[in-house]
C-alpha cells in the first residue's frame, strides 16, 4: 500500500470501522461444526500450522492421506496450491493463513453457504492487493498482475457468486494507480467505493492482501464519475529511479516514457528497451 498524497477532497462525513476477523452467522456455526475439515498436505509446516489452529478452536478435524477416500463425514478439506489438484473433492481450501483458511472451510460446510453480500476491497499498487468477502467470511485474498488485471479478478469472482450483491472497494493511496483501477472496473458497470486506507498498514508477510481485506470491511464514498490519470511528477521521478535500478545504473528512461509506464501503457522492460534503442521520446 502506499499513500503519497493530501486527500483534500475527502467527505468529512464517512463512517470509519476496522473489523479484524471473520465471522459467520450462530446458525452456520452450529451447521459447520456438525462435520469435519479434512487436512490433506504432505507440507509439514502447513500440516502442523493448520492443525494446531483447528484444534485451538475446538473443530473436528480429519487428518487424510493422499490416495484414500475421503470419509462421509468431511465437508471440506484444507490443502496447499500445489498439491489441490490431487484431489477429487469439490469442497477444497488453500488460503496459507490458518484462520482464513478454516473461516473458508466452515462456510462451505454450512447449510447458510450461499453468499448474500460479497465485497471485494483491493490496496492499489504496481500489483494490486485483492481481498473477497462473502457475508464477512474472507473467501479469496490474492495479489493481481496489474491495476487492469483487478477486473479480470473481480469478473471471476462476480460469476462466481451471480446473486450475490456486490461493492467494489479500492483504497484511496496511490493516485495514479487507483484510478487506472477504479476506471476499468467503472467500464464495467461495478459499483465502487473509495475507501480512506490509511489505518490499514499491517506489518506481515502478506501486507497487500491484509490491507485490501481492511479496505473491504470499511466504507467509503461513491463517486460520480470516471477519475483522471494523470501521474505526478513524484511518480514520474519514482519510476526513473526504478528504471536506474533495473538497468544496473546504465540509464534512465525519459520523463514521457515513464509517465506511459505510470499509465499502464507500456511496462518498465519496454521503457527500458526503448529507451536503450534510441526511441525514448521528449525527456
Amino acid at each position: 500500500m502506499i499513500i503519497n498524497e493530501r486527500f483534500d477532497d475527502w467527505p468529512k462525513f464517512i463512517p470509519t470501522i476496522s473489523p479484524t476477523k471473520t465471522y459467520l452467522s450462530e446458525e452456520a456455526q452450529i451447521s459447520s461444526q456438525m462435520r469435519a475439515i479434512g487436512l490433506l498436505t504432505e507440507n509439514p509446516r502447513v500440516y502442523f500450522e493448520m492443525l494446531e489452529t483447528l484444534r485451538g478452536a475446538n473443530l473436528k478435524v480429519v487428518s487424510l492421506d493422499f490416495g484414500e477416500p475421503v470419509p462421509a463425514d468431511v465437508g471440506a478439506i484444507i490443502t496447499t496450491e500445489e498439491e489441490k489438484r490431487r484431489i477429487p473433492f469439490d469442497k477444497i481450501v488453500t488460503d496459507s493463513d490458518p484462520d482464513v483458511a478454516i473461516a473458508r472451510a466452515k462456510m462451505m460446510m454450512s447449510a447458510y453457504s450461499r453468499v448474500k453480500e460479497l465485497t471485494i476491497g483491493i490496496d492499489p499498487g504496481v500489483r494490486p492487493g485483492v481481498a473477497v468477502l462473502g457475508d464477512g467470511v474472507v473467501l479469496i485474498r490474492s495479489l493481481a498482475e496489474s491495476p487492469e488485471a483487478v477486473g479480470e479478478v473481480v469478473d471471476e469472482v462476480v460469476q462466481e457468486y451471480p446473486e450475490a450483491n456486490v461493492v467494489v472497494r479500492i483504497g484511496h493511496g496511490d493516485r495514479t494507480n487507483r484510478n487506472r483501477i477504479f476506471n476499468t472496473l467503472w467500464d464495467e458497470g461495478h459499483m465502487l467505493e473509495i475507501v480512506d486506507e490509511r489505518n490499514t498498514t499491517k506489518r506481515s508477510q502478506t501486507p497487500d492482501e491484509d490491507a485490501a481485506v481492511e479496505i473491504a470491511m470499511t466504507p467509503g464514498y461513491k463517486p460520480g464519475k470516471r477519475q483522471e490519470t494523470n501521474p505526478r511528477p513524484g511518480e514520474i521521478r519514482n519510476i526513473q529511479r526504478i528504471s536506474r535500478l533495473e538497468s544496473s545504473g546504465s540509464l534512465t528512461v525519459s520523463k514521457e516514457l515513464a509517465r506511459r509506464v505510470a499509465m499502464g501503457e507500456l511496462s518498465l522492460r519496454d521503457a527500458i528497451e526503448r529507451q536503450k534503442h534510441g526511441s525514448a521520446g521528449p525527456d
